[in-house]
């Protein structure tokens, strides 16, 4: 706004309290009294919609007949065609929705005397034959010192008598209210009746004693549903210190017919008298729980050992935990002796049959001393392939100013325990006895020649089709 906005007939407008969809509330100061106010006004776009004027016009009709401690007092108000505002009491304060957000213990330890509060409150507004039809934390203002007052009007309305609700057909009642505090028979576009503001102010309590609504639900619709369908938990099902006597109450005003619930707000207020609403008394509940905490935290810290552990525990003061003793190991129980059984005659142990080499894959054996000539290995990489002939190549395993099928002295051959490798044997090469896995014999003694391994069907399946496996070196 501009400097010539901030100023509205005598009331300059100082700090902006709250901005909803078509007004705004202020904190004013009367430059002639000096006196602070809240000022509500409608904002400009909201003046060429008659709507709108409508319902504002209402709500000060409305807060112009009440006149409640606990209800915001009205002060003045200017209706025409360039500005609609009211002005009421300035109450410092924050709204219970706010308060249950930042500190639900500060409202438990004044709950009951808010509970009193609204009761008394909207109990008067149904003595002057209104109903509120919006009641919700967002419309409670709560000080420190426990005051508190109901705002917001522009729902209220009149109580629906038995032959104008039969007169008006369903379709044409519209439903107004805030989806998670409306009552179901609004919903079932029912006669609205007090009954109504005893579910909302059920929700209410509910809402103080748990820190939550008995129904969430991210789809709207199916909220609406579960105020009409379902039946909600306990409230000392989400807070353990809440009194049985409590969740009576609050059940109770969230009946879902109208006959099962407090006939009246007066009814309501009497049991909020004398209701027990906590197990134990808030304060002390508090302090249970910070101890418990702390203990929690202290083991937590004595068990961790960590940076962030030995820092708490520094910052704490408290001393650093001994070091466990080392585990003392258990003397030997000797095993109870069990007599002897009678020993069979030994018999000579069989020699275990040879494992053909083609069947088994050995592991790679320590190097020994000396290793017998053998034949050119083929290309690591290709396990049994041999290299490709290209024209002016050297035959395998020859080289040049060398007799066919030899290498220079001290160039060893094939490693051992390679795979026998296919192809054959090439001319002028000694034929060796072939190699036994897995062990190597000495040098020092000649190798000993396993024994021809049976023929078996299975060895046509370890190896490659059109191949066959000889030991050559």
């Amino acid at each position: 706004m501009s400097e010539a906005e901030l100023v509205v007939d005598g009331h300059e407008l100082t700090n902006c309290i709250a901005t909803g969809n078509v007004s705004q509330v202020w904190e004013a100061t009367n430059t002639a009294t000096g006196q602070s106010v809240a000022m509500k006004l409608l904002l400009p776009e909201a003046l060429t919609d008659a709507d709108h004027k409508r319902m504002f016009k209402h709500e000060v009709s409305v807060i112009k007949q009440l006149e409640h401690p606990n209800i915001i007092r009205y002060i003045d108000s200017t209706l025409n065609k360039k500005q609609h505002y009211y002005t009421m009491e300035l109450f410092r304060s924050s709204n219970l929705k706010s308060l249950i957000r930042a500190d639900l213990h500060s409202v438990h330890l004044r709950l009951r005397k808010l509970m009193e509060c609204c009761a008394q409150a909207f109990g008067y507004m149904h003595e002057k034959g209104w109903i509120h039809k919006d009641i919700k934390p967002d419309n409670i203002l709560m000080t420190k010192g426990s005051e508190v007052r109901v705002i917001d009007f522009s729902l209220a309305s009149k109580g629906s008598s038995s032959m104008g609700h039969m007169m008006t057909r369903k379709k044409n009642i519209v439903i107004q209210g805030t989806r998670t505090y409306i009552a179901p028979e609004l919903i079932r576009r029912e006669k609205l009746t007090p009954a109504a503001d005893i579910y909302s102010l059920g929700i209410l309590f509910y809402e103080t004693l748990t820190g939550r609504p008995p129904f969430m639900a991210g789809n709207p619709n199916e909220l609406l549903m579960m105020h009409v369908r379902d039946q909600p938990d306990l409230p000392s099902s989400y807070h353990p210190n809440i009194h049985p006597e409590a969740d009576a109450l609050v059940m109770k005003m969230l009946s879902k017919k109208v006959k099962d619930r407090h006939e009246s707000m007066q009814q309501v207020f009497s049991e909020v008298r004398s209701v027990k609403l906590f197990r134990q008394e808030p304060e002390e509940f508090k302090k249970a729980k910070m101890a418990k905490t702390a203990e929690e935290q202290a083991t937590t810290v004595d068990q961790r050992l960590d940076s962030r552990a030995d820092h708490q525990r520094t910052s704490s003061g408290a001393p650093a935990p001994p070091k466990p003793a080392p585990a003392k190991p258990k003397p030997a129980t000797p095993a109870a002796e069990k007599p002897a059984a009678a020993t069979p005659p030994s018999r000579a142990p069989q020699a275990a049959p040879p494992v053909p080499a083609a069947q088994h894959q050995p592991m790679m054996p320590q190097q020994p001393m000396q290793y017998p000539p053998m034949q050119q290995p083929y290309m690591p990489q290709y396990p049994g392939a041999q290299y490709p002939m290209q024209p002016g190549m050297m035959p395998p395993g020859q080289y040049p100013q060398m007799p066919a099928g030899q290498f220079p002295p001290g160039m060893p051959g094939q490693y051992p325990q390679m795979p026998p490798q296919p192809g054959g044997q090439y001319p002028g090469q000694p034929i060796s006895p072939p190699q036994q896995a897995p062990a190597q014999q000495p040098p020092s003694s000649a190798p000993q020649k396993p024994a021809a391994p049976p023929p078996s069907p299975k060895e046509d399946h370890d190896k490659p089709d059109g191949i066959d496996w000889i030991n050559i070196s």
